[in-house]
C-alpha cells in the first residue's frame, strides 16, 4: 500500500489487491451503496434476530445453514423458509420441530463433537459440503444473556475460519464483526456508526483511510492501544474504510438507530 498525503493527514492508495467485506453491511438499509458483490451462505444462530433482517439475508444468501436451536427461531419467525441444513448436538433444538424439517426435505444432521461449538460445525460444513468462500453468521451475538463466554466463542469461530480461507462475518441487527487478516481490507461501515479495531492475538501493525482518528502503522496490542469509539470520516465521498494489517485485528461496528442516519 502506497502512503499519500492528503488534507493533512496520511491516506492510502488503493491497493492492487485487498480483501472486499462490504457486502457485509449490505443487508442494513441504510449502508447499501449497490448490490452485494457477492451471494454468501448463511449460518443462522440460536439467538434473536429480527423477521426483516432474517428475511433479506435469506433472500441475499445461499445456501442456509442452521445452528441447533436456530431451527426452532426459524420456525417460529419464517415457517415458510426452508434451510439446506440443521446441524448441532440438538440439545437446544426442540424434537418436534426437528422432525417436522425432516418431513419437509430438510437435512437435519446430529453431531455428538463436544469439542467443536455448533457454529464451528456449521462453518465445516459450509466450506466442505456447499464450498462457500463468504458467510453471513446471522443473529445475536454480543453477549446474550451475560453470555460474554459465547461472543468470545464466536471470536474464536472467525479466526479458525479465516485459518482455512472461509471469509465469515457476525451480522446482528445493531452489530457487525469481521476477522481481518494480513493484507488490504475494504470495508463499509454506516454513516455515524460507532467502529473498533481489537488485535486477536499479539501485537498488529495497523494503518487506516477513512475514519475519523485514522491510524498510521500504528502499534494495537491488548496493555496498550486499541482502537475503540472510531467512527467514519463523513468528508470522504465513498464512506468506505480500508485497513492495512500485518496480522489478525478484528473489526466492529454497529447500525446507528433510524433516527440518528
Amino acid at each position: 500500500v502506497v502512503g499519500q498525503r492528503g488534507r493533512g493527514k496520511m491516506t492510502l492508495a488503493m491497493p492492487e489487491r485487498y480483501r472486499d467485506w462490504s457486502w457485509v453491511t449490505a443487508s442494513w438499509s441504510d449502508a447499501q451503496r449497490s448490490a452485494p458483490s457477492v451471494r454468501p451462505g448463511m449460518i443462522l444462530l440460536n439467538t434473536p434476530l429480527s423477521k426483516s433482517l432474517l428475511q433479506t439475508l435469506w433472500q441475499r444468501s445461499w445456501p442456509h445453514l442452521v445452528a441447533d436451536g436456530g431451527a426452532s427461531h426459524l420456525h417460529r419467525s419464517c415457517p415458510e423458509l426452508l434451510p439446506e441444513l440443521v446441524l448441532g448436538d440438538f440439545d437446544s433444538a426442540q424434537p418436534e420441530i426437528l422432525e417436522s424439517y425432516r418431513e419437509r426435505g430438510v437435512e437435519v444432521r446430529w453431531s455428538s463433537d463436544q469439542d467443536d461449538t455448533d457454529l464451528e460445525k456449521c462453518l465445516a460444513a459450509a466450506q466442505e459440503d456447499f464450498a462457500c468462500e463468504h458467510l453471513y453468521i446471522a443473529g445475536q451475538f454480543a453477549g446474550v444473556d451475560g453470555r460474554m463466554d459465547h461472543t468470545l466463542g464466536a471470536m474464536n469461530a472467525l479466526y479458525k475460519a479465516q485459518a482455512k480461507g472461509l471469509n465469515a462475518a457476525l451480522l446482528s441487527d445493531d452489530c457487525c464483526v469481521a476477522l481481518l487478516t494480513k493484507g488490504s481490507h475494504c470495508l463499509a461501515p454506516p454513516r455515524k456508526s460507532q467502529c473498533g479495531l481489537v488485535p486477536l492475538g499479539g501485537p498488529v501493525h495497523v494503518t487506516t483511510h477513512g475514519l475519523c482518528w485514522d491510524m498510521t502503522d500504528a502499534v494495537l496490542e491488548w496493555g496498550g492501544l486499541i482502537s475503540t469509539s472510531n467512527c467514519p470520516d463523513e468528508k470522504t465521498s465513498d464512506g468506505l474504510v480500508w485497513v492495512e494489517t500485518n496480522g489478525p485485528v478484528i473489526w466492529t461496528c454497529n447500525k446507528p438507530e433510524a433516527a440518528e442516519v
